[in-house]
C-alpha cells in the first residue's frame, strides 16, 4: 500500500482533480477522472452558457483515461437570497439538451441535489445519467412559476426524459403537468409507469398484477421514495456519501471554482500570535478578497498559535466558506505550531515546505480541561462541516490522544483513529487496527504530514505552490492598508528589537541632558509604538505596560530622589527587562519546550538591545561633545589626569567647588582641588556652577548650587 497524489492537468495549467487517497498504485491509475461543477439556481441569465463553457473546457480531461468514463457532477446549489424554484424554461432546456447531446458521449453525468430541486431545474436533473440526493430532500414539482403548461413544455420534458431514461417520460410529464395522470403498474415481467391510455397496451404483452395511481399531480418525490422507484441512483447528502456511491475518493468531488474561468488567487498572511484582533482583521481581508472576485485564497501561515479559542473561531469560519465559490489552501513555509495547526487543517487543502513544522507544542499550553473543550468544538464544527475524521488533526495539537493506524478492508484506505472515534463509526467493523501513532501532540514536517494525508502537497517555495495549482499571472496580495502593514512590520522580531534599542538609547540620552529634550521624546515614542504593536500582535497587555512604567519610576527615583543604595535602581531595571521580555511573548512562565526556547530568544533580544545601548553610550560620550552643533547636549569629561578616584570622605561636607560637567543629575566637580564624581541633590546643574557638598552617602557626594546652600 502507498499513499498517492494524482494531479490531472490540461493545456492551460488549471488543476482539475487533486486526489489524495490511500490506495494501491494500480487503483489510482485506474481511477476515472472526475470534476464537480456548481450549478447555481435558479437557472436564469447566462448560467446555462457559463456551465456549458466550463464543461467544454474540461472534456479532454474527462476523456483522458482510456476505458474509463469520466464523471461530471453537477451540484445544484440554490443561490443565497434568490427564488431557486423559478428557473427559466428556455435556459433549462438548452442546458438539458447540451447534457444529452453527443458532445458528452463517454462522460457520465451526475445530478447531485443536496437540497432537492423543483421548478425547471428538474429538467436539467432529468438530463443526467444519475440523480443523487438525500433521503429527505424533494425532487419536484416542475411547474413552479409556470401558470400555464403548454404542449411545447410537455414535449420538452418527454424528449429529455426519453434521451436519458433516468426517469420515465410519463413520470417527467407528471412532475410538470397538474392535469396529467401516471399509473404505476406491476406485471409478471416487472414494473412500469404509464399513462392511463397506455394501460391496455401493457395488458396485451404482460399479466398485470397491480395498478397504482400516482396522484395528485404534479408529482414530487422525496429521496427515499425516488430511490424505491429507481429514479434516484444514490442517496447522498454529504460529499463522502456521494463519493462512496460513485466509488471515488472524496477529494475528487471537491468543487473547483477554477473550472468556471480559471483561478483568481489572493494571498492572505497569518503571522504572530492568534489574538482576537488579528483573527478579526484576517477574516475581513479574506471577505474583501472574495467579494472582489477571488476564488482561490492562499492563507500563508507563520505562527506558533497563542489562543486556541481564537484559532477555533477562524478554523470554523474557514470550514464554513462555500467550497463551490472559493478554494482555501493553507501554505506553511516555516511553522504552524500549536493551535495554529487547527487553522491550517481547516482549509480545503494544506501545502507545506519540506522542513516546515505542523503542530506540536506552541505558544499556548493546553491542559486537559481545555483539550476536551477544543476536541468538542472541532468535532462539532470543522470535522462535521468537512465530513472528515477528527482524531489525526486534533492529535497535532492536543496532548494525551492515543491514535491507531487503521486499514479499511477491501479498499486499502488508511486512516488514523482514536478508539473513541472508531467506535462511533458505522463502518467500524471494516477497519483493521494497526500500530499506534504517537505520542501527541504530533510535530510533523512536510513530508510526514504528506504521508499521513494531512498535506496535499510539499513545495520547496511559493513558486512550487503556484505550479501545483496552475496559478498564473500576478497574485493579489490581500494585505491590509498601510497602517496595518506598518503594524505587522513593527511587530516583527527584528524591528521590535530596533525599537527597544532606540527607546533605551533615547532614555539614556535624556538622563544625560537637562529638562525634557529630544532623547526623552524619541524614547517615549519608541516605547509607545513597541507596546502598541505587541498588544495588537497579541503578546502584550496592561501587565507589561504597568511593569515597564513601575520600573522607569523606580530608576528615576533612584537617580533623582533617593540616590545611594541602588535597590530601587536595580529593581527598576529588572522590572523594565521583565516587561520587555513578556511583551514579546504570549505567556508569563514557560511551560513547555517551545515556550522555553521563545523566552531564551526574548532575553537575547532584550539583552542585545541593552548591550547596543552600552556601546552607543561609549560612542556618545566620546564623539558627541566634539560634534559641531551637538556639543551642548553632552559636554566632554575632564581629562583623566584631573580625576581623583579616591573614595570621598565625610569631611567633604561643607566643602565648595565648581562643576566641570553637567550634573544630570550625576557628573563631576572640582572640590578642594580634586575632581570627584558628584550628584545633584535637586535640579540639573550646568558646568561651571559653584556648588557646595551637603552630604556624603553610600560613597556618593551630594552637592547643591552655592546660592541654595
Amino acid at each position: 500500500m502507498r499513499h498517492g497524489l494524482v494531479v490531472h492537468r490540461i493545456h492551460d495549467g488549471i488543476m482539475l482533480g487533486l486526489v489524495w487517497a490511500s490506495m494501491t498504485g494500480a487503483a489510482i491509475a485506474a481511477a476515472a477522472p472526475a470534476i464537480t461543477l456548481s450549478l447555481r439556481l435558479p437557472i436564469t441569465g447566462t448560467i446555462d452558457t457559463q456551465v456549458e463553457g466550463a464543461i467544454i473546457r474540461q472534456l479532454d480531461h474527462l476523456r483522458s483515461s482510456p476505458g474509463e468514463r469520466g464523471i461530471l457532477v453537477l451540484r445544484f446549489d440554490p443561490a443565497d437570497g434568490s427564488d431557486a424554484e423559478t428557473s427559466d424554461f428556455g435556459r433549462a432546456l438548452e442546458l438539458a439538451r447540451f447534457l444529452t447531446s453527443p458532445r458528452l458521449a463517454g462522460v457520465r453525468t451526475v445530478a447531485w441535489l443536496p437540497e432537492g430541486a423543483s421548478g425547471h431545474a428538474v429538467l436539467v436533473a432529468l438530463a443526467c445519467d444519475t440523480i443523487a440526493m438525500p433521503a429527505d430532500a424533494v425532487l419536484g414539482p416542475a411547474n413552479i412559476g409556470e401558470p400555464l403548461i403548454d404542449e411545447a413544455m410537455r414535449a420538452a420534458y418527454r424528449e429529455i426524459a426519453a434521451r436519458r431514461r433516468t426517469i420515465p417520460p410519463v413520470v417527467a410529464v407528471g412532475m410538470l403537468d397538474p392535469a396529467a395522470r401516471v399509473l404505476r403498474v406491476s406485471t409478471d415481467a416487472g414494473e412500469e409507469f404509464v399513462a392511463p391510455e397506455d394501460l391496455g397496451a401493457v395488458k396485451d404483452r404482460a399479466a398485470v398484477l397491480a395498478t397504482t395511481d400516482l396522484a395528485p399531480t404534479p408529482l414530487a418525490f422525496d429521496g427515499r421514495q425516488a430511490r424505491e422507484f429507481g429514479f434516484v441512483g444514490i442517496l447522498a447528502g454529504q460529499p463522502a456519501e456521494l463519493a462512496r456511491g460513485l466509488g471515488l475518493a472524496e477529494e475528487m468531488l471537491a468543487g473547483d471554482p477554477s473550472l468556471e474561468g480559471g483561478w483568481r488567487a489572493a494571498q492572505v498572511t497569518l503571522s504572530g500570535g492568534t489574538s482576537a484582533d488579528l483573527i478579526g482583521r484576517l477574516k475581513q481581508r479574506i471577505e474583501r478578497s472574495v467579494d472582489s472576485g477571488a476564488n482561490f485564497i492562499c492563507l500563508r501561515i507563520d505562527s506558533a498559535g497563542g489562543s486556541p479559542e481564537q484559532s477555533l473561531v477562524l478554523a470554523n469560519w474557514l470550514a464554513g466558506l462555500d467550497p463551490t465559490r472559493v478554494r482555501t489552501v493553507a501554505w506553511v513555509p516555516r511553522e504552524a505550531r500549536g493551535d495554529a495547526a487547527l487553522v491550517a487543517l481547516a482549509c480545503d487543502e494544506l501545502v507545506m515546505a519540506p522542513a516546515a513544522v505542523l503542530g506540536g507544542e506552541g505558544a499556548a499550553v493546553i491542559d486537559q480541561r481545555q483539550a476536551e473543550a477544543i476536541a468538542a468544538a472541532w468535532r462539532g464544527g470543522v470535522a462535521r462541516i468537512r465530513d472528515r475524521p477528527w482524531s489525526l488533526p486534533l492529535a497535532t495539537v492536543l496532548p494525551g490522544l492515543a491514535l491507531e493506524r487503521a486499514e479499511q478492508q477491501g479498499t486499502g484506505r488508511i486512516e488514523y483513529f482514536t478508539a473513541e472515534e472508531l467506535a462511533e463509526r458505522d463502518d467500524r467493523v471494516e477497519w483493521r487496527k494497526g500500530p499506534e501513532l504517537g505520542p501527541s501532540p504530533l510535530r510533523l514536517d512536510g513530508r510526514r504530514a504528506e504521508s499521513l494525508g494531512l498535506a496535499a502537497h510539499v513545495a520547496d517555495d511559493f513558486a512550487g505552490l503556484r505550479q501545483a495549482y496552475g496559478l498564473e499571472g500576478d497574485l493579489t496580495v490581500a494585505e491590509p492598508g498601510w497602517a496595518d502593514q506598518l503594524l505587522d512590520a513593527l511587530a516583527s522580531p527584528g524591528l521590535a528589537w530596533i525599537l527597544l534599542l532606540v527607546g533605551l538609547a533615547g532614555l539614556y540620552i535624556e538622563v544625560k541632558t537637562p529638562g525634557i529634550g529630544l532623547g526623552g521624546f524619541v524614547s517615549m515614542v519608541a516605547f509607545i509604538v513597541y507596546f502598541w504593536s505587541q498588544y495588537l500582535h497579541g503578546t502584550s497587555g496592561w501587565l507589561e505596560v504597568m511593569l515597564f512604567l513601575a520600573g522607569i519610576v523606580c530608576v528615576l527615583a533612584e537617580i533623582f530622589v533617593l540616590p545611594g543604595f541602588g535597590v530601587l535602581g536595580l529593581g527598576g531595571g529588572l522590572l523594565v527587562i521583565a516587561s520587555l521580555v513578556l511583551a514579546s511573548q504570549s505567556f508569563v512562565v514557560p511551560m513547555n519546550d517551545y515556550q522555553i526556547e521563545r523566552m531564551q530568544w526574548s532575553l537575547v533580544g532584550v539583552l542585545g538591545a541593552v548591550a547596543g545601548v552600552a556601546v552607543l553610550a561609549v560612542a556618545v560620550q566620546r564623539w558627541l561633545p566634539a560634534t559641531p552643533g551637538l556639543r551642548s547636549v553632552l559636554l566632554a569629561p575632564p581629562a583623566e589626569a584631573e580625576f581623583d578616584e579616591a573614595a570621598p570622605a565625610e569631611e567633604l561636607v561643607g566643602a565648595e567647588g565648581v562643576t566641570t560637567t553637567r550634573l544630570a543629575p550625576a557628573g563631576r566637580a572640582r572640590i578642594d582641588g580634586e575632581v570627584l564624581e558628584v550628584a545633584s541633590a535637586g535640579p540639573l546643574i550646568e558646568p561651571g556652577t559653584a556648588v557646595r557638598v551637603v552630604e556624603v552617602r553610600g560613597g556618593r557626594v551630594i552637592v547643591v548650587p552655592t546660592e541654595r546652600a
